[in-house]
């Protein structure tokens, strides 16, 4: 055979091994720590046999998990299910409640069989180490759903699992109760880093972050919102003679290899309505939307009252 052949087949089984290896669903990532708000995707690498899209997928949300809400997709629907608890639990930031989401449904959209994508998902976490989440997961095709909820027990395989989660064996992170900023995520080129709020007990309160783009086109800002606040607006700062006042805009831009600062006396993310205080040491997700990069959530620590920018690793001092 020749090489050229050799090398052919070799890039046939490759591709014929791609599917086997995204054959189940999986959360991604799947290890958290106790106490924490998660951020993970259930990643979906097929459909459901024959060809056929996936045009929804509905996940269990496990006891364990105390709050949960779902990352939006352009042209999938989003439907949440509730269930009441017996008794109350907390639901983050000193807040009871006996009312969690017990499932979150995506539909409406097509996944073509031979592509895969990302559902995304934050959990509030209980502080449980060591435990393991099972997410159950219905994958609902062209003429057919997929049942992914079998749980394997210790060493062996299931032939349809449940997606798993690990709660680790640590405490909740140390450097986050001590101010350091979070690790930066992205959403396309953009990266948002050192996502900080400041302390309040007040119905309002503001977010600021950096937007760092890293590709050659120009993007914006154009919508945020979060669990913890009746509305969440976008606005600057203008001076209005000798005072400087807060107006809503529509967008933030961030230019094509720069950066955009949400900083206080500029640009900044303002939540209106607070459903709790805000308090210091605490944290709470936050989803972003750009015109171009399309969706994140990322987790905003909660700082000192007055607080002007977020604490790092490298000026911390204990």
């Amino acid at each position: 055979m020749s090489m050229l052949k050799i090398a052919g087949a070799a890039a046939l089984v490759t591709l014929v091994s791609v599917p086997a290896a995204l054959a189940h669903i999986v959360a991604d990532p799947a290890e958290a720590k106790p106490g924490s708000y998660f951020r993970t995707a259930l990643r979906v690498g097929h459909g459901c046999g024959a060809g056929k899209p996936t045009t929804a997928i509905r996940v269990t949300i496990p006891a364990g998990v105390v709050n949960a809400s779902a990352q939006p997709k352009a042209g999938w629907e989003i439907k949440v299910e509730t269930s009441k608890l017996e008794e109350p639990v907390d639901a983050g930031h000193g807040r009871m409640t006996d009312t969690v989401v017990s499932a979150i449904t995506w539909s409406g959209g097509s996944l073509p069989n031979e592509q895969f994508d990302e559902f995304g998902l934050v959990l509030k976490l209980s502080d449980a180490p060591g435990k393991q989440l099972a997410l159950p997961v219905v994958q609902t095709c062209a003429g057919g759903e997929t049942r992914w909820d079998q749980i394997p027990a210790a060493g062996q395989r299931a032939e349809r699992p449940a997606a798993l989660i690990r709660i680790a064996d640590t405490k909740p992170d140390a450097a986050h109760h001590h101010g350091h900023a979070a690790a930066a995520v992205k959403a396309g080129d953009i990266a948002v880093e050192q996502p900080f709020a400041r302390a309040t007990p007040a119905k309002v309160g503001g977010v600021f972050l950096t937007l760092r783009n890293g590709g050659g086109t120009a993007d914006r800002l154009v919508k945020a919102a979060s669990p913890v606040a009746e509305s969440v607006e976008l606005h600057t700062h203008i001076k209005d003679g000798d005072a400087m006042r807060m107006r809503a805009v529509e967008n933030i831009p961030v230019p094509a290899h720069g950066q955009t600062a949400l900083e206080p006396g500029g640009y900044h993310i303002m939540l209106i309505g607070l459903k709790q205080a805000l308090k210091e040491g605490g944290s709470f997700p936050l989803t972003l939307t750009f015109e171009k990069a399309g969706s994140v959530t990322v987790t905003v620590p909660v700082q000192k009252a007055g607080a002007s920018a977020a604490s790092g690793g490298h000026d911390h001092k204990h």
